[in-house]
């Protein structure tokens, strides 16, 4: 359980990655404008010509998100920061989430709840929640349907017809009080399925209740 929020580490830009991304951003923006120019003429080659764009404009994302700091907990590597802000910023060693600002990094407070659905965990094929409300631990007084649909990977070849797919909708019934409805949601893929709630005391409980570790 992280206890020690006064713990700070610094974060400091990954250069080579920062400048990869950079260069590759303005090559694929490049290539997209030149695509425009030379055989952009139509619907098809239109879409063509912006497949590039779009990848240079997510590799400038990207370069937004090439901070790297020691984990405040374990003292690992953490990558893929924010250079100015970060939150919900889980390790993968010591298992623990961290958030901050101005460069800093801390162990997120052990009783936080969040204001959307922020710490994250597997959803088994069998699992059981905390009999309790997932945003607040009081008396749970309903369980609130969740629901998550994700297009299955298959589909394409499972329906050959143009235009036509499959999704898997998942849905599980998460306990809640009267005065809340909106704790949890789901993400990921139909096998590999996370659960996210606001609650990070909750989210640690369901985790101990399931013999898991945050994902």
């Amino acid at each position: 359980m992280p206890s020690d929020t006064s713990k700070r580490t610094s974060i400091t830009r990954a250069w080579n990655s920062t400048i990869a991304y950079l260069v590759g951003g303005a090559v694929c923006l490049g290539l997209s404008v030149l695509m425009f120019m030379t055989i952009a003429s139509g619907p098809v080659t239109i879409g063509i010509a912006l497949i590039p764009g779009i990848v240079g404009v997510l590799l400038f994302v990207s370069a937004a998100g090439s901070g790297i700091a020691e984990c405040p907990g374990c003292g690992k590597q953490l990558t893929g920061l924010g250079t100015s802000s970060n939150d919900g910023v889980l390790c993968p060693h010591c298992h623990l989430y961290f958030e901050g600002k101005d460069k800093q990094l801390w162990a997120t407070d052990p009783e936080r709840i969040a204001d959307a659905p922020t710490f994250s965990a597997p959803l088994p094929e069998r699992f059981q929640f905390p009999e309790a409300c997932c945003v607040c631990g009081q008396a749970a007084t309903q369980k609130i349907p969740v629901k998550y649909s994700t297009m299955n990977a298959s589909s394409a070849v499972t329906n050959p017809v143009a235009g036509v797919t499959s999704t898997t909708t998942i849905t599980v019934e998460v306990p809640h009080c009267a005065a809340h409805k909106d704790g949890a949601s789901l993400t990921g893929s139909a096998k590999n399925t996370r659960i996210r709630f606001r609650s990070y005391p909750y989210m640690r409980a369901y985790c101990q209740a399931n013999q898991l570790t945050p994902a």
